[in-house]
C-alpha cells in the first residue's frame, strides 16, 4: 500500500474518531448541565451561600449550554466532512482545542472577578479538563494532544497568577499548589499524546494488515470461487459431499506451440487463451478448481435456476464459440479437448497444517479427466458420459454414441457420447 493511500485511510479514520470524541464530550457537558440544574432546583440555599452574586450560577449554565451548542455544531461539521470522505482541516483541529479549552476558563475568570475570591480556582468545573485531555487522544496526533495540555496548563497558570495577585487574600493554599495543577494538566496532555501516537501506530498496522489480508483473499478468490473463500474463512477444515458436474479442458499441441517462446511470451499467450474460457465458466456459475499450463478443471454445483448439468454444457458451448471467434484468420488455429461427467464428489481442504489446497475428488473427477484424454484417441473435441448426456440431450441433437469404454482406474465400462 502506498504511503499516500495509507495516510488517506488514517485521515478518514481520524474523522470517525473525531465524531466519537465530540459525542463523548457532548455527553459529559450534558451531564454537567443536568448537575447544575439539580443543584439550583434542590439546593438553592447552599448555592446562595457559595455564590454571593446571583449571576455567577447563571453564567455557569450559559457557558455549559454554549459549550453544548458549539460541540453540536462541530459534530455537524465533522459529519459533513465524513460524508464527503475528506480529512479534517488542520485549522478545525486547533479551533476545537482552543474553543473547548477557553470556555470553562472564561467562566472561571468571571466568577473570580464577580465573587472577588480566588478560592474558585478549586471549582469542580476545572475537572472538565480531565475528560477533555483524555479524549484528546482520539485526535490520533501526539502534537495536538500535547498542544491541548500545554494550552490548558498555560491558561490555568495565567488565571491562577491573576487571581492571586488581585483576590488572593485569605487563600489557605499557596499559589505553587495551583501552578502544580497546571503542570499536571501539561503532563496529562503529554500522556494523551503518547496514547494518541500508540493508537495511530496500531491503526496504521491494522490498516496495512487488512490490506495484505484483502490482497491475499483477492488472490485466493482468483484461484477458487468467492463462495469457497467464504466457506474456508468460516471453517478451515471445510469439506462437503456434493452432486456436481466436472469439466476438464486441454489445449492441443501446447508444448509445440510455446517451445520457442520466451517465458514472458508464454505467460501472455496463456492469459490470452484462458481469459475468455474463464469468463465463460464464471458466467455459467462454474468454479475453476485447477489451472494447468495447457488446461483446466472446473466444477458446476447446485444453484438456483438451471441445473448444473445444463450450466456446464452451456459453458462448454460458449467456450467453443469464443474459441472459434478467436481462431478467425489464424494460420495455426487453437484446438481443445473437453470432457464432462456428473456425480457425487468430496469438496474440501486437502493437506497438512502447513500446506493445504482446496480441491474436489471422487470418481466423477477421474471420469471427466479420462473423457478429456479420450478426445485425442477418438479425434474429437467434446466427449461426455451417457449419464451427463441424458440430462442435457434436450439442449442438443448432436450426440453420437461411441459405445462403452473401459477406462483406466474405473471398474465399470461407461458409454461415451461425442458432441463435437
Amino acid at each position: 500500500m502506498r504511503i499516500e493511500d495509507l495516510e488517506e485511510c488514517i485521515d478518514l479514520e481520524i474523522v470517525k474518531t473525531e465524531k466519537r470524541r465530540l459525542e463523548i464530550f457532548l455527553g459529559v457537558m450534558l451531564f454537567g448541565l443536568v448537575l447544575l440544574l439539580i443543584n439550583i432546583v434542590f439546593f438553592p440555599i447552599t448555592i446562595s451561600e457559595i455564590f454571593l452574586n446571583p449571576m455567577s450560577m447563571q453564567l455557569g449554565i450559559y457557558v455549559c449550554f454554549g459549550m453544548i451548542v458549539l460541540l453540536f455544531i462541530s459534530r455537524l461539521m465533522v459529519g459533513k466532512i465524513s460524508t464527503c470522505e475528506k480529512p479534517l482541516p488542520t485549522g478545525y483541529k486547533f479551533y476545537s482545542v482552543i474553543v473547548e479549552s477557553l470556555a470553562p476558563m472564561v467562566w472561571l475568570c468571571f466568577i473570580i472577578a464577580w465573587e472577588q475570591n480566588a478560592a474558585f480556582l478549586d471549582s469542580p468545573l476545572i475537572f472538565i479538563y480531565i475528560p477533555m485531555l483524555i479524549v484528546s487522544a482520539l485526535h490520533l496526533s501526539f502534537w495536538l494532544s500535547f498542544f491541548n495540555g500545554l494550552f490548558v496548563a498555560a491558561l490555568y497558570a495565567g488565571v491562577s497568577y491573576w487571581a492571586f495577585e488581585n483576590y488572593g487574600d485569605g487563600m489557605f493554599l499557596p499559589s505553587i499548589v495551583y501552578y502544580s495543577k497546571a503542570i499536571l494538566f501539561l503532563i496529562a496532555g503529554i500522556c494523551g499524546g503518547f496514547v494518541a501516537r500508540e493508537l495511530n501506530k496500531r491503526l496504521t498496522i491494522s490498516i496495512q494488515t487488512q490490506e495484505e489480508r484483502d490482497a491475499i483473499e483477492t488472490l485466493f478468490s482468483q484461484q477458487v470461487s468467492k463462495q469457497v473463500v467464504s466457506a474456508l474463512k468460516s471453517r478451515r477444515d471445510y469439506s462437503i459431499k456434493a452432486e456436481v458436474t466436472v469439466l476438464f479442458l486441454d489445449m492441443r499441441g501446447f508444448t509445440e506451440r510455446v517451445q520457442h517462446m520466451s517465458p514472458e511470451e508464454v505467460n501472455k499467450f496463456q492469459n490470452k487463451f484462458f481469459g475468455p474460457i474463464i469468463q465463460c465458466i464464471d458466467h455459467c456459475g462454474g468454479i475453476i478448481n485447477q489451472l494447468m499450463g495447457d488446461g483446466l478443471m472446473a466444477s458446476f454445483g447446485s444453484a438456483e435456476g438451471e441445473q448444473h448439468h445444463e450450466r456446464a454444457y452451456r459453458s462448454a458451448t460458449d467456450i467453443f464459440e469464443s474459441l472459434e471467434s478467436s481462431n478467425e484468420g489464424m494460420d495455426d488455429p487453437i484446438r481443445i479437448g473437453v470432457g464432462i461427467h456428473s456425480g457425487e464428489v468430496i469438496a474440501g481442504n486437502i493437506g497438512t497444517e502447513e500446506r493445504q489446497q482446496f480441491s474436489i475428488s471422487g470418481t466423477p473427477v477421474i471420469t471427466a479427466a479420462r473423457l478429456e484424454q479420450l478426445t485425442k484417441e477418438y479425434e474429437s473435441e467434446f466427449l461426455v458420459s451417457i449419464d451427463f448426456y441424458e440430462k442435457i440431450k434436450h439442449l442438443t441433437n448432436n450426440g453420437t454414441s461411441l459405445g462403452s469404454v473401459k477406462m483406466k482406474g474405473i471398474d465399470q465400462e461407461l458409454e461415451i457420447i461425442k458432441l463435437k
